[in-house]
């Protein structure tokens, strides 16, 4: 299994080291945009899937990301515009490492089973963003097929990434604070956690 994607924050990366199929979603979608540019510039050279009509992907927020972590590397990008073209996006990079930012955006329950189907097929990693209220949602959309789900949100001083399902560890919560995000916090007593 490749390094690749990754988020850069230890505890999270042991813990979907293993996963083929990773899910982060928020119901903040700023937290998740900054937090999956994060990863893109990280995990660059690396194939990012944006579904949806515009927007997604800020190319200047990627590269200023890529000089804080002093990475480089290319970001292909490919877009599904309509429900029905996310799936034979996905299958057509069956065996790449892959980031989808928002797979469900369009919440078309005809093409659900498609869209899941080509994400969970084996081959390469794939981490997906999605902007939801899993409460309300429930697990209508891949709660089931992913190895690790974790939730993003927002506090006080920063956010926390709550592990929801994963197959190596029970539910918890990581706290991080506002600048860790852009690599200027301190490990502090999280070295101790994993």
């Amino acid at each position: 299994m490749g390094e690749r994607p990754l988020t850069g924050f230890q505890e999270l990366d042991r813990i979907t080291r293993d996963d083929e199929f990773v899910e982060f979603y928020s119901n903040d979608w700023e937290l998740l945009r900054v937090f999956y540019h994060r990863v893109i510039a990280l995990s660059s050279p690396v194939l990012v899937v944006v579904v949806s009509e515009r927007g997604g992907l800020d190319p200047v927020l990627v590269r200023r990301f890529q000089r804080i972590f002093n990475v480089t590397g290319p970001v292909k990008l490919r877009r599904a515009f309509k429900a029905e073209d996310v799936e034979p996006t996905i299958r057509a990079m069956e065996d790449m490492e892959l980031i989808v930012i928002d797979p469900y955006h369009h919440r078309n329950g005809r093409e659900y089973s498609k869209i899941v189907g080509a994400l969970r097929e084996r081959g390469a990693r794939r981490f997906l963003f999605s902007y939801m209220d899993r409460q309300r949602e429930g697990s209508t959309f891949g709660l089931h097929s992913a190895h690790s789900i974790i939730k993003l949100e927002r506090t006080r001083t920063g956010f926390r990434a709550v592990i929801m399902k994963s197959v190596i560890i029970d539910n918890v919560e990581i706290p991080y604070g506002l600048w860790d995000i852009y690599g200027r916090g301190d490990e502090g007593l999280m070295k101790w956690l994993l």
